[in-house]
């Protein structure tokens, strides 16, 4: 005898649909599914017979120092724009600024030639050209 959707083995002669699809045998038993076993928790030894080092808090970073390559204030580097013998000169500086300078005595400053000097700031009653007006304190 066939049932549809079934199909007969040998030996086997009710046909019981089992859920999976296949056959059953009347009177046998399957035994329910078992967990599987957890993982053995065997002991690994370590790699290394020393303990690691501890991790503890980082060491705080060295305080900042001052730069080492600050100028005096009173310091100006540049060329000369506009030379000669004095009192009044032109400067273009390193930063690009341009300065009127008066200078009593500073000799002669030859144009395009480069300079540093010590200067001070001076009042507008001398006026030595276009840029910030500055005396010559020490050429």
């Amino acid at each position: 005898m066939r049932r549809p959707g079934g199909h007969r083995s040998p030996g086997c002669s009710l046909g019981l649909r089992h859920p999976d699809g296949g056959r059953t045998h009347p009177g046998r038993t399957q035994a329910p599914a078992q967990p599987a076993a957890p993982p053995s928790r065997a002991f690994t030894p370590p790699l290394s017979r020393t303990l690691p080092p501890s991790i503890g808090t980082p060491p705080k970073p060295p305080k900042p120092t001052p730069p080492t390559d600050l100028r005096d204030s009173g310091l100006i580097a540049g060329h000369i724009t506009r030379g000669g013998s004095g009192p009044c000169y032109g400067l273009l500086a390193e930063d690009g600024r341009a300065y009127a300078l008066h200078g009593q005595g500073a000799g002669n400053l030859a144009e395009g030639s480069f300079v540093t000097l010590r200067i001070a700031s001076r009042s507008s009653d001398i006026d030595c050209g276009p840029g910030i007006r500055v005396s010559i304190v020490a050429p």
